[in-house]
């Protein structure tokens, strides 16, 4: 679904850049004509021509900068590419540029990618069906394709195909679980702030270990010296919040102490962290 909007917007200001790429081509055109002496009706026709023509790849050259990148994933989903399809439906899971946001749209393009196998788009399909993301609530088709997504090593889907087993089946829940955290570990070590938020979320529900809230800060605290959206920030606060000062205090330390150790104290919770 375009965004004629903005397709109207962005359309002029190229078509303006080109145009004065275009002009500035032309002028130049036409003092190499004076000089060689090139004049009458012949010579603007050239004139015109060649300020045409710089118009034209101008235009494209600025249309492919700005939108390059969109176009091409549209254009490799069209010709069945799994990674192109999965792209595609991301641009209308989160719209931008001159697609709106389109969940319905998305679906069927997770759909396409993740029946080639394709693992992101195997997760983005069991979030949509578990959310209703574009699609009806359908918990059974969220584990199908959470599980799927698992099998090729998504830790993220590991995590919600445990969730969606935990009440019906514990012992079946726990392996994900066990599997992701030991990934999440190592790609939170590596300073990815969702994977240390995930790690978080499974200490402080006990899922695929003992409950501990502190731990849970721990890692929460890490997420948000590493970056992650203004939701889950909010949520680590409100959880620290929650907690005692003494446990506020340990885990607030160690995560300061893990931040400076590998050089990025800056990004560590506030000082106020203690507080409540």
């Amino acid at each position: 679904m375009i965004d004629w909007g903005y397709v109207r917007n962005w359309g002029a200001i190229l078509a303006l850049t080109a145009l004065g790429v275009a002009l500035l081509w032309g002028l130049g055109y036409a003092v190499y004509l004076n000089r060689i002496g090139s004049r009458g009706w012949t010579s603007t026709r050239r004139w015109l021509k060649t300020s045409l023509a710089a118009f034209s790849v101008s235009f494209l050259v600025a249309t492919a900068f700005r939108e390059g990148p969109v176009l091409w994933a549209l254009f490799k989903g069209r010709l069945g590419s799994p990674e192109g399809q999965y792209l595609t439906g991301v641009l209308y899971q989160q719209g931008g540029r001159f697609l709106q946001q389109s969940p319905e749209r998305a679906v069927p393009a997770f759909r396409r990618a993740a029946d080639q196998g394709h693992t992101l788009a195997q997760f983005a399909l069991a979030r949509a069906y578990h959310y209703g993301l574009g699609a009806r609530k359908d918990q059974a088709e969220a584990l199908r394709w959470a599980e799927a997504a698992a099998h090729g090593g998504h830790p993220l889907a590991m995590v919600l195909a445990g969730e969606l087993l935990q009440e019906s089946s514990p012992a079946e829940a726990a392996p994900f679980f066990k599997r992701a955290l030991l990934l999440l570990r190592a790609q939170g070590e590596a300073r990815d702030g969702q994977a240390c938020f995930t790690l978080g979320f499974l200490y402080r529900q006990g899922f695929g270990v003992v409950s501990d809230s502190e731990e849970a800060l721990y890692w929460m605290l890490l997420a948000r010296g590493f970056g992650i959206s203004p939701p889950q920030a909010y949520a680590v606060e409100a959880y620290r919040k929650s907690l005692p000062p003494d446990q506020q205090v340990r885990a607030a330390s160690r995560a300061q102490a893990w931040l400076r150790a590998h050089g990025k104290p800056q990004a560590g919770p506030p000082s106020g962290a203690s507080t409540q």
